[in-house]
């Protein structure tokens, strides 16, 4: 007699399973999903006892979504390794209001960010019973350009079924939420396949001529990435000769009104191995684009606007926690 796959995994779910509260929503059309190729999963915000629970969602996270290849992946670690070349450091993760300013420093489309809030053995109440892995968490995801969310979802999970209680390890747990929540997300969108041999985050298609003067050279297949940041920079002075300055830490602070102002500007600034550790939107609108710098960053700063379309200028100011601050007006929108 045949016993159809299908029936065994529905048995096995029965005496093994996972019960879950989840909720899930698309907060713009799910359409818009179409247009994104290339994600990050930034660590996962933890706010349980257990120190290692974010980064464990995290990296089931990325594996599912690299198995599906809906999307290219960059995976948790190699986003930490990548945050960490630029002196970003997130052992507690990422809160997801900061989560597309980190996109565009990754040089991604979209971002998955979110928070663990449960991940522990809850002690049963029946004495013959065994402790209940129990997890919480929830994920977003968001659109580097516009900083919009386009889905999120949440949910409560714990084993069920015959042989549950007791014997399910919360790993198991872990697993089965994860694809339980993409589940509800991939239901929402059109099938798709990615690549896995395209790294999308390296790959440097766009010319953002309404931005750059020039596009600096690019390399025509991915290098790798080195393991720590140079503390020196080459750039050219006033005179036209290359100096040796300090590598500053850039923030960029968008006060253009148009939220994909950032992404162009931070996407030139990285693509010349400048150092963008952070990046904002203020709130009022400024009519001019200004590169303000701390001292003994003059050169870089220079250099940074000429980068730039009209050559912003420059103004040294103690203002900014940062070395650099570019803020972007609306004359660069």
């Amino acid at each position: 007699m045949k016993i159809s796959s299908r029936l065994i995994i529905v048995f096995l779910i029965f005496i093994t399973g996972c019960s879950s509260t989840v909720s899930s929503n698309f907060l713009i059309p799910s359409a818009s999903v179409n247009n994104i190729n290339c994600i990050a999963v930034l660590p996962l915000k933890n706010d349980t006892q257990d120190p290692n629970a974010g980064n464990i969602l995290s990296d089931i996270l990325s594996i599912d979504l690299m198995k599906h290849r809906d999307f290219n992946v960059m995976g948790r670690m190699e986003v930490e390794r990548v945050l960490r070349e630029r002196d970003i450091y997130t052992p507690d993760g990422v809160s997801p209001d900061d989560a597309a300013g980190m996109g565009i420093i990754l040089g991604v489309q979209a971002v998955f960010a979110g928070k663990v809030t449960q991940y522990f053995y809850k002690p049963s109440s029946l004495p013959t019973e065994g402790a209940v892995p129990t997890i919480s968490f929830s994920l977003s995801l968001i659109d580097t350009a516009t900083g919009q969310v386009i889905w999120k979802g949440n949910g409560t999970f714990k084993p069920s079924g015959l042989l549950a209680e007791g014997t399910t390890p919360i790993i198991s747990v872990a697993q089965n939420s994860v694809e339980t929540l993409l589940d509800s997300f991939y239901n929402g969108i059109s099938p798709r396949f990615e690549s896995s041999s395209r790294v999308c985050w390296y790959d440097p298609n766009t010319i953002f001529s309404r931005i750059i003067v020039a596009s600096p050279q690019i390399p025509q297949a991915p290098q790798a990435r080195p393991q720590s940041a140079p503390t020196q920079q080459r750039v050219t002075s006033m005179e036209g000769t290359q100096v040796q300055v300090p590598r500053a830490k850039v923030s960029i602070l968008n006060a253009s009104g148009n939220p994909r102002a950032s992404m162009l500007v931070g996407v030139a600034l990285i693509k010349d191995k400048i150092n963008v550790v952070n990046v904002s939107t203020e709130k009022y609108t400024k009519p001019r684009t200004i590169v303000y710098y701390r001292a003994n960053y003059y050169e870089q700063a220079l250099h940074i606007s000429r980068l730039l379309r009209k050559m912003p200028e420059i103004v040294e100011s103690q203002t900014y926690k940062w070395d650099i601050t570019v803020m972007i007006g609306r004359d660069l929108r």
